[in-house]
């Protein structure tokens, strides 16, 4: 069994590193890298989702044989929902079987009219971090490198600016499968949001699964949300 964890905005294949050890060894934990970010930061940064994914197939050699026996299942923490969206959406393009399961946390789902900004193209970066700031959706503690902090910040607009503007229909992806919605019950992005909507896609079960905390509850609930996966995945 393969589970491949999506980050969040700004956030990288580090940011699922300590789940590991909450995780089985005979586990196969994947940790999608964007092109841009810490390991591949030498590459350019892409500025949409579907380039995201696409790109992801183009430079991993091993993927598509990993997806190939159906055997795997993908987890995705706000922009990860998107970017999971998007990756099972290619798998299916290309003929793949469907994941095991979705495990989609901390953000509504993609038919949902219901965003951070307005026009995202009239946002400038100075307003995405400092809200970003204000609602303490930050997983990061503050860094006192100010040319490291513009890069994250860089990063961190670039990838709220492709998580804003992906849009995916129920008739565009099914992921054929069994759903579970994972949030923070404290998350001022979702005060409004619906977690069953998730179920829309797929005509499986979709369960909403709520911890205490913000955007970033599974900070405090990290060992908790990693038994829940192991539940589902029939792991235990």
């Amino acid at each position: 069994m393969t589970l491949f964890f999506f980050p969040h905005a700004g956030g990288s294949a580090k940011s699922y590193a300590s789940f590991k050890r909450f995780l089985p060894k005979d586990l196969n934990v994947v940790t999608m890298e964007l092109s841009g970010r810490f390991t591949r930061s030498a590459e350019p940064m892409l500025h949409d989702i579907k380039s995201c994914i696409s790109d992801l197939f183009d430079k991993n050699e091993d993927l598509t044989a990993l997806l190939k026996d159906g055997d795997y299942a993908v987890f995705g923490h706000s922009m990860g929902t998107v970017l999971a969206t998007e990756f099972v959406r290619q798998i299916r393009e290309k003929g793949l079987p469907a994941p095991v399961h979705m495990f989609l946390s901390g953000k509504n789902a993609p038919d949902e009219n219901l965003h951070c900004f307005g026009d995202i193209d009239q946002v400038t970066d100075q307003e995405i971090t400092e809200f970003f700031d204000r609602n303490s959706m930050t997983s990061s503690p503050v860094i006192p490198d100010a040319e490291l902090a513009a890069q994250l910040n860089r990063i961190l607009c670039n990838d709220v600016r492709m998580a804003e503007k992906y849009s995916a229909t129920p008739e565009q992806v099914q992921f054929g499968c069994d759903i579970t919605a994972i949030y923070g019950t404290e998350d001022t992005m979702l005060k409004n949001a619906d977690m069953s909507g998730w179920g829309r896609y797929t005509d499986k079960s979709c369960e909403v699964v709520k911890f205490s905390g913000g955007h970033f509850y599974y900070t405090q609930h990290k060992e908790e949300v990693c038994k829940l996966i192991c539940e589902k995945l029939g792991l235990n």
